[in-house]
């Protein structure tokens, strides 16, 4: 009888210590991750190229003031934290428009997603990507409908599967304190009126990190 008690009590305290181990491991942890960065459009000359992941939490240049975790979650500049490494397996874009849009302001943001481009780089190598922002966004077809009756419009060959997310067929590796960014260009000034809409560029993965 001592011995069955004893083995239960092996087990309930064998149950308990495997309910407590997972959160901290010697090998670090293993999470999905979005790192991201943002800024606002300004279809003047000097801000036709726009530099991401370069200036992180506190810096600067926000949309509101110093950097906080809206415009970006980039600790330091130009590089990942020591301990850390991030697997980039999709590039996604959000875009936000600062009002309401009329026919014509739509047809320019179809041009401004026709006329730039993310390119994805790291000092010292050949560009790791480039890619225009309607194949990010995953749009097949650009066309405004008129309606035959108000309220008749029909979004749906305007928006592709994704709606935003460009998957990877390779991973980029971005490794502990490696620099990189990643600018965004207008090839073609945006319109004035899309001047304070915001694009945020999310770099989507898996993070490994120290404990």
């Amino acid at each position: 009888m001592a011995g069955r008690m004893q083995d239960l009590r092996a087990g309930y305290y064998d149950a308990v210590q495997a309910m407590q181990t997972g959160t901290y491991k010697r090998d670090g942890d293993i999470l999905d991750f979005t790192l991201w960065d943002r800024f606002e459009v300004d279809g003047t000359t000097p801000t036709l190229i726009h530099r991401l992941f370069v200036n992180g939490l506190g810096s600067p240049g926000g949309v509101a003031g110093n950097r906080n975790l809206a415009d970006t979650n980039l600790v330091g500049n130009q590089g990942i934290p020591l301990g850390q490494k991030l697997y980039v397996r999709a590039i996604k874009l959000f875009y936000r428009a600062d009002e309401a849009r009329s026919e014509t302001e739509i047809v320019a943001w179809h041009d401004l997603l026709a006329n730039t481009t993310i390119n994805f780089a790291i000092p010292g190598k050949d560009t790791y990507g480039q890619w225009a922002l309607d194949e990010v966004m995953n749009i097949p077809a650009s066309m405004v409908q008129i309606p035959g009756n108000a309220g008749d419009n029909d979004p749906s060959m305007a928006w592709g599967a994704y709606r935003g997310i460009l998957p990877l067929n390779l991973p980029i590796v971005l490794a502990s304190q490696v620099a990189f960014n990643i600018t965004v260009e207008h090839h073609v000034a945006p319109s004035a009126d899309l001047d304070d809409d915001i694009i945020k560029i999310g770099l989507t993965g898996i993070l490994e990190r120290l404990s």
